[in-house]
């Protein structure tokens, strides 16, 4: 974004370049920030998005990778599956965005098998 505004909206006078450095003058700093700011203003934000709904699901299998639990067809993403075992429940939101992994709610249990 920054080298677009620059090659477009400064003057070649308000920057020159170092070796593999950019280097601006107070003025061209100044009007890169301008543009900057006009740039982001212009922008809308979107609407959040909304989350949907939380579901309770029994972990039927625990691999390897201490980031996941498995419950049927659902993995959930957690902190550290090591004090999780086969039947406990776990309350888990769905994703955001295009990822399938869903992420769990609350924490994760301090001792093995109990919350």
């Amino acid at each position: 974004m920054v080298r677009e505004i620059r090659m477009n909206a400064l003057t070649a006078d308000s920057w020159t370049k170092d070796g593999n450095k950019v280097v601006y003058t107070e003025d061209g700093e100044h009007s890169l920030r301008n543009e900057i700011q006009k740039e982001l203003a212009s922008q809308a934000l979107s609407d959040p998005l909304p989350e949907g709904e939380e579901q309770e699901f029994t972990v039927t299998k625990i691999p390897f990778n201490r980031t996941l639990l498995i419950c049927g067809e659902t993995k959930i993403r957690v902190n550290n599956n090591k004090n999780f075992m086969k039947g406990m429940k776990v309350r888990a939101r769905p994703p955001i965005g295009d990822s399938r992994v869903w992420v769990m709610l609350g924490r994760c249990p301090r001792w093995r098998g109990k919350y």
